[in-house]
């Protein structure tokens, strides 16, 4: 299994691009470039290696790379500091010729670079992008619940809500009664994994908070067109449904 790791970034079939943008503003200037990146890399020896890589504002990293071969699954999870030249970051700490220290920093996605610091071209070329975690049309907005399993729910925006809180990386909702903080990741737009949350303890008057907590933990994407948002499992009918509250204080 080491050998799936040692394929990341490792190869080009031919290289091209520059590390600066040519009006002079650099990605490091001009990008909202912090934060978390995930995407599936090519593996040469294993199924694929899930990688995720957060750069941090203060010049810090964590790469986490996990090799995936059939039920099988080794991870590796690496952190430092990195450099930047022009459009693109060195991870420090790596040794030399164990993978490619290079990314370059993309709107909305990182491009791991190969070992010279330059594009991999060629057929898996779009295999490469790691894309930021998140989603702006849905974080840090109140969500009204107003359906639930193809039943409707009366509420208010004070009572019967949904928050997902870019800083923090939680969901805080309310479904009547107790306050639910829930870790959450958005990853690919609309793909989304909830953790195990932490709930005052007041008891409810109605199912809906238990029935809520049953959506969280089976959706697995979100949808949304601006107004209206799904909590989906699969392809299926949405589980829960929400309407966004513009002008809530």
């Amino acid at each position: 299994m080491a050998m799936a790791m040692l394929t990341f970034c490792f190869w080009s079939c031919s290289n091209s691009g520059t590390d600066k943008a040519a009006d002079g503003h650099t990605a490091q200037i001009s990008l909202d470039w912090h934060g978390t990146y995930s995407g599936n890399l090519p593996c040469a020896d294993c199924d694929r290696i899930e990688t995720e890589l957060t750069i941090n504002e203060d010049l810090t990293y964590v790469l986490i790379s996990s090799s995936i071969k059939g039920d099988n699954e080794y991870t590796d999870t690496l952190s430092g500091s990195f450099t930047w030249k022009g459009n693109n970051i060195r991870l420090e700490g790596i040794p030399k010729n164990e993978r490619s220290p290079w990314f370059k920093v993309e709107e909305g996605r990182v491009r791991c670079l190969d070992m010279k610091g330059k594009e991999i071209k060629g057929e898996l070329e779009n295999f490469y992008i790691l894309i930021k975690n998140g989603n702006i049309s849905m974080e840090d907005k109140r969500w009204q619940i107003v359906e639930i399993y193809g039943r409707p729910v009366e509420g208010t925006p004070e009572t019967h809500y949904m928050i997902f809180s870019s800083d923090e990386g939680f969901v805080s909702a309310k479904m009547n009664c107790n306050i639910l903080r829930i870790p959450y990741k958005i990853q690919y737009e609309f793909r989304v994994r909830f953790g195990q949350g932490l709930s005052t303890l007041m008891a409810c008057p109605d199912n809906l908070e238990q029935e809520f907590l049953q959506v969280i933990s089976e959706a697995d994407n979100l949808s949304t067109d601006g107004k209206y948002l799904s909590l989906n499992k699969a392809r299926m009918a949405p589980l829960a449904r929400f309407v966004v509250v513009n002008d809530f204080e």
